[in-house]
């Protein structure tokens, strides 16, 4: 009985390994990199939106929100999820009662967002995901929770 031949002609295990480990790291090390990059930018935002909070009506921190979401460094999806929380630290920033007075509060339904949106000259495209509703979404909550930034 003889021994069956194995075939060695394709590369071997060690080189493949090799491969994929290094690309794992490099990934790895990409991934750090660009949360570090969007943390940074998401402290400076905050900290920017605590400045201008108390000198903005609530129409002016949705004008901000706006604005820091078009030149946002993060990604994308953590630029989107964080609108809540940079409205919410503008909105912190003085008192907002006229605002929340102004709004229907009694109404589960929040179809007022859109129509505030396309008053203010910026309609949603795609309602899942639209900054200037979820601003407003956010002044709803803010004044639901009698002003208190739930989104911090």
């Amino acid at each position: 009985m003889t021994s069956p031949e194995f075939e060695t002609s394709g590369p071997s295990l060690r080189l493949v390994l090799g491969i994929m480990a290094i690309v794992v790291v490099v990934m790895g090390v990409a991934a750090y990199w660009r949360y570090d990059v969007s943390e940074d930018h998401f402290a400076v935002t905050l900290t920017e939106m605590d400045r201008k909070g108390p000198v903005l009506d609530v129409e002016g921190c949705i004008d901000a929100v706006i604005e820091w979401h078009a030149r946002c460094e993060a990604n994308k999806p953590l630029c989107d999820n964080g609108v809540p929380q940079v409205m919410t630290h503008c909105l912190v920033g003085r008192d907002r009662k006229d605002a929340c007075e102004s709004i229907e509060l009694g109404s589960a339904k929040a179809q007022w967002v859109y129509l505030s949106c396309l008053d203010r000259g910026t309609p949603c495209r795609n309602k899942k995901q639209c900054v200037c509703a979820d601003a407003y979404r956010t002044l709803d909550s803010y004044c639901r929770h009698d002003q208190k930034g739930v989104a911090l």
